[in-house]
């Protein structure tokens, strides 16, 4: 095959139709337990991760309440990923070699914000608030000192499941800046979502489907496994039963596919005979609301 302008367009289009079709066909976790931020520069600041204020009776006129916001600055990030094609091989006509990387491409592109919202949960930064987004004394208002990093009475499937109870009792419990419940009405099972490590599949599965003779009541705990929890004594609770959420998902640029693909002007094919074909974007994972999610960690 002869590689000109022509032969190069066609290996874009191939590219980027294999990129889009992998994409789609992945599946990813992020949307159920983080809100998307369109962002319009790099950096800014909002101000209304404090609560709004709650509905009460119109007596005479409205009675506006300035919202007792946290100055907290989002922060994107550009990210990349890019593979190498020799030129040869589209002389020769080898691109089906290159086949399962465009698609990894496409499927790593999908669940990267899944990736990032669990490096963010186990680095446990700052929030809104100046504490850790795990801690044991956030507060602002009216609120009183409030954790959501509990400790865990152990790793069965009898201990955690005690210790999930208390976990919701603690989102249930949890009070917003004028002093009232930050979710109202409770908890229901379909609204919580468990992330733990996989070592402590087995024993969630205990609890969701006891076998004949277990000593420990069938409790419908949905959980999902995350593979980047290398700690087995830790486990997380998360709410995800309104519009906004645990976690903040920026975007400043969708992801996109890319190509430095000119036959005549890139430097890399004249020296290298390279063309380099990828995926970019610009955004970030950042906490959200402390009081959705909660930690339960065993020593």
């Amino acid at each position: 095959m002869i590689v000109n302008a022509s032969t190069l367009i066609a290996t874009q289009k191939s590219f980027h139709a294999i990129f889009m079709a992998s994409m789609m066909a992945a599946t990813s976790r992020w949307a159920k337990r983080a809100v998307e931020i369109p962002m319009t520069m790099r950096t800014q600041n909002i101000n209304w991760l404090g609560r709004a204020p709650a509905m009460r009776e119109w007596l005479d006129s409205k009675r506006s309440e300035q919202l007792r916001g946290f100055d907290f600055t989002l922060k994107t990030k550009d990210w990349e990923s890019t593979i190498e094609v020799d030129r040869n091989d589209i002389e020769d006509d080898a691109l089906g070699l290159y086949r399962p990387a465009i698609e990894m491409l496409g499927m790593r592109a999908k669940q990267f914000p899944d990736r990032r919202l669990s490096e963010v949960r186990i680095a446990n930064p700052l929030c809104y608030d100046g504490q850790n987004f795990y801690d044991t004394d956030h507060a602002e208002g009216d609120s009183g000192v409030q954790s959501n990093l509990l400790t865990g009475t152990g790793v069965t499937a009898p201990t955690v499941r005690a210790d999930f109870f208390k976990a919701v009792e603690a989102l249930e419990k949890f009070k917003d800046d004028k002093g009232e419940p930050f979710i109202e009405g409770g908890v229901d099972n379909p609204q919580l979502i468990a992330t733990i490590p996989p070592l402590l599949r087995s024993v969630f599965e205990d609890i969701n489907n006891p076998g004949p003779g277990s000593l420990v009541q069938k409790t419908v705990i949905p959980y999902e496994v995350d593979s980047r929890l290398a700690d087995a004594n830790d486990w997380y609770l998360d709410f995800v039963g309104y519009p906004i959420k645990p976690f903040l998902k920026l975007n400043r640029k969708d992801t996109q596919f890319v190509a430095l693909d000119d036959p005549n002007a890139s430097e890399t094919v004249f020296m290298r005979k390279k063309f380099y074909y990828g995926v970019e974007g610009r955004g970030d994972m950042m906490p959200g609301f402390w009081q959705m999610s909660a930690k339960t960690t065993n020593t």
